[in-house]
C-alpha cells in the first residue's frame, strides 16, 4: 500500500510542478537522469533504428509542445519527462540514438529505451510485455519453465543483474517500475470486454518489491524505490469518470 501511495503522490508532484516554470538558479538534488524500458518510456529512440514500431507520426504528439510527433508513443510527455521535469533536471529527456544530440544533453540524462525491446542479452532492458509475450506466447519460455512464477524468477534474476550492473557503474538511486495490469491491455480483452488473467503482474510486482529491498541492503549507498505501475493504471480503467 505504501508503495502505490508513493506513486500516486509522484504524479500530483510531477503534475503541479511542470505546471510551473523551472527554477534554474536552483540546483537539482539529482544532477542527471538514465531512462532504460520499451515503448512506455521511448522519447525517440525508435526514429533512429530500423523497425516498424515508429511513433514519429500523427496523432502522436498532438498535445507536445510545438504539436509534432517526437517518436514517444503518446500524445503528449511521457512518464520520464514528467519525472526529469519534477526533480528539475530537465523539461524533457532527449533520445540517446539522435545524431544532432547536444554534448550538454548528455550532461543531464538522456533516455535508452526502445519501443519493442525486451529483457534479454540482446537489448539488457526490459519490456513490459515480458511476461505476455516471452512466456504465454512463446514455447521454448513455457517448456523451460513449467509454471508462471518460475519465470517471474528468472525475470528477476535479470533485474537483478542490471541494477547489480548499474550499481557498478556508480548509480546508486533507481526508481524501478513494477507491471502493469497486463490482461487489461486494449489487446488483451477477452470477447466479452473483460481483462485477462491480470493476477500475474500483481505475483511478479510483490516478488520485485521482496527483491528490492534484499537488493538494497547490499548494496551500500543505494536507493532502490519501486514505481508502482499498476494501481493507478487499474484504477484509470476501472473508473474513467475520475
Amino acid at each position: 500500500m505504501a508503495s502505490s501511495l508513493f506513486y500516486l503522490l509522484l504524479l500530483v508532484q510531477v503534475c503541479s510542478i511542470t505546471a510551473k516554470r523551472l527554477d534554474t538558479t536552483k540546483s537539482p538534488r539529482f544532477p542527471a537522469i538514465l531512462i532504460f524500458g520499451d515503448s512506455l518510456l521511448d522519447t525517440g529512440n525508435n526514429n533512429f533504428i530500423p523497425t516498424i514500431l515508429k511513433a514519429n507520426h500523427k496523432p502522436y504528439g498532438q498535445d507536445f509542445p510545438w504539436k509534432i510527433p517526437t517518436g514517444r508513443f503518446s500524445n503528449g510527455k511521457l512518464v520520464s519527462d514528467l519525472l526529469a521535469s519534477a526533480l528539475g533536471i530537465k523539461d524533457a529527456v532527449p533520445p540517446f540514438l539522435d545524431p544532432n544530440l547536444p554534448q550538454k544533453e548528455l550532461q543531464t540524462g538522456v533516455c535508452f529505451a526502445s519501443a519493442g525491446s525486451e529483457y534479454n542479452d540482446m537489448t539488457t532492458v526490459m519490456r513490459s510485455n515480458d511476461v505476455t509475450i516471452n512466456y504465454f506466447s512463446g514455447g521454448d519460455r513455457r517448456l523451460q519453465f513449467l509454471l508462471i512464477g518460475g519465470y517471474h524468477d528468472f525475470l528477476l534474476q535479470r533485474v537483478q543483474a542490471f541494477v547489480k550492473e548499474l550499481y557498478n557503474q556508480g548509480r546508486r538511486n533507481m526508481l524501478i517500475a513494477g507491471l502493469p495490469p497486463l490482461g487489461c491491455w486494449a489487446a488483451g480483452f477477452n470477447t466479452g470486454g473483460r481483462c485477462v488473467d491480470y493476477s500475474q503482474s500483481q505475483s511478479y510486482d510483490q516478488k520485485l518489491v521482496a527483491m528490492l529491498s534484499q537488493l538494497q541492503e547490499s548494496l551500500p549507498g543505494s536507493k532502490l524505490v519501486y514505481a508502482d505501475f499498476y494501481t493507478p493504471l487499474y484504477d484509470m480503467m476501472n473508473n474513467p469518470q475520475k
